[in-house]
C-alpha cells in the first residue's frame, strides 16, 4: 500500500488508556511525512532522469546504428569507386597501348613507303643519268659523224682513237655517280 505525505499527516490512531502523547506522535508523523514527501519528489525526479537517460541512450543507439550503416556504406562506396577507377584505368591504358601500337604501325608503314619512294627515286635518278649519258654519247657520235670538221676531236683524242682500252681495269673507266 502506498502512502502519500498527506495520508501520513492525517492518520488517526485510536486512543487507549495510557496512550502516547498525541503532540509527539503528531510531530513525528509530520517529520515522517516531510521526509516521505522529499523521498517521493526525489523518486519522481530520478524516474524522470531515468526516462531521459533511456531516451538519450536510445537516441545514441540510433545514432550509433546510423553511423555504422553510414560507415559501412562509405566503405562500400569507396570500394566501388576504387574498382571503377581501376577498371577505367585499365581501359585507358589498353586504349593508349592500342593507339600507341597503331601509331607505331602507321609510322612503320610510312617509313616503308618513304623507303620505297627513295629507292624508286634513286632508280629513276640512275635511269635518268644513264639516259643522259647515252644521250650525250649519241649526241657526241652524231656531231662527230655529221659535222666532223666543225667539231673535230682534239689532237690528243685523235691519237687515242685507234687504241684499245678494253684491257684496262674497271676502276680507270669513268663511272656513273651512285646514290
Amino acid at each position: 500500500m502506498k502512502f502519500t505525505p498527506i495520508d501520513i499527516q492525517r492518520r488517526e490512531f485510536t486512543k487507549a488508556f495510557r496512550g502516547v502523547e498525541e503532540s509527539e506522535v503528531r510531530a513525528f508523523l509530520h517529520e515522517i511525512s516531510t521526509d516521505w514527501e522529499e523521498l517521493l519528489a526525489e523518486n519522481q525526479r530520478l524516474k524522470e532522469e531515468l526516462l531521459e537517460s533511456r531516451e538519450r541512450l536510445r537516441q545514441y543507439g540510433e545514432q550509433d546504428r546510423i553511423f555504422r550503416e553510414t560507415l559501412l556504406q562509405a566503405q562500400r562506396t569507396r570500394e566501388d569507386v576504387l574498382d571503377t577507377a581501376n577498371r577505367e584505368k585499365e581501359i585507358v591504358l589498353k586504349e593508349a597501348q592500342f593507339k600507341a601500337d597503331e601509331i607505331i604501325r602507321e609510322a612503320q608503314q610510312h617509313v616503308v613507303e618513304i623507303e620505297v619512294q627513295i629507292r624508286n627515286m634513286k632508280m629513276e635518278r640512275l635511269r635518268m643519268l644513264q639516259d643522259l649519258e647515252n644521250l650525250l654519247e649519241r649526241t657526241r657520235r652524231f656531231v662527230q659523224q655529221e659535222a666532223p670538221d666543225l667539231y673535230a676531236p682534239a689532237p690528243p683524242t685523235l691519237n687515242l682513237e685507234h687504241l684499245d682500252f678494253s684491257h684496262l681495269e674497271d676502276s680507270a673507266k669513268p663511272k656513273l655517280p651512285r646514290s
